[in-house]
């Protein structure tokens, strides 16, 4: 029995597909395909629930040991899903259709609850439906909606002291003139001695 006596043809190998799902009817296939969607809405307000109510300490100590143990998830991950699944719940309350993924969820939750659904709304119509909305989009169209980030001040490059007259230079940044520094440090003595 020699090599291509082994290998099959295509059609040997093609697998057929199987008559009990063409039994079912649209609508049994579109609730599987929405149980599938809605998925980290399902598991997020049935984490949420067990939470709430505390029903992992018979078994568990705490709720880390909880979702470590029994489905190997972090307490970071099982607050996003909860959080997710606040805000699709939220969505759909207001007459939205729910987000598709915890992803998008996510990024939502990171607006004002004010501009949410408008938010929301704007990126189905943008994306061209719901399918086609990514998270990458939200994000873009929420930035306008955030709160900014608070700024650093500029490091204070010139510390005057007093009495003995210490200037310090102190280099925190790679952009700094030392010239210009010193500059603004004569500056800042001349100041200081025509006010007294």
């Amino acid at each position: 029995m020699g090599l291509l006596d082994k290998l099959k043809r295509p059609s040997e190998l093609a697998v057929s597909i199987d008559d009990t799902q063409t039994e079912l009817t649209l609508d049994e296939l579109e609730a599987q395909v929405r149980t599938g969607l809605e998925s980290f809405a399902v598991a997020g307000r049935a984490l949420a629930a067990i939470k709430s109510r505390k029903l992992y300490r018979p078994e568990f100590a705490n709720w880390e040991a909880y979702l470590l143990e029994r489905w190997r998830m972090t307490v970071d991950y099982a607050t996003k899903l909860i959080d997710a699944a606040a805000v699709a719940d939220e969505l759909t309350q207001a007459g939205f259709p729910q987000p598709l993924r915890e992803s998008h969820a996510r990024e939502l939750k990171k607006i004002p609850a004010e501009h949410r659904a408008e938010l929301w709304q704007e990126s189905i119509d943008a994306a061209g439906g719901v399918n086609r909305v990514t998270a990458e989009q939200i994000a873009a169209k929420g930035a306008k909606h955030r709160k900014p980030k608070a700024r650093r001040k500029k490091p204070k490059a010139v510390t005057l002291r007093g009495k003995g007259w210490t200037i310090v230079v102190s280099r925190k940044t790679a952009d700094l003139d030392i010239l210009a520094i010193l500059d603004e440090a004569t500056d800042q003595l001349e100041a200081q001695a025509k006010a007294a």
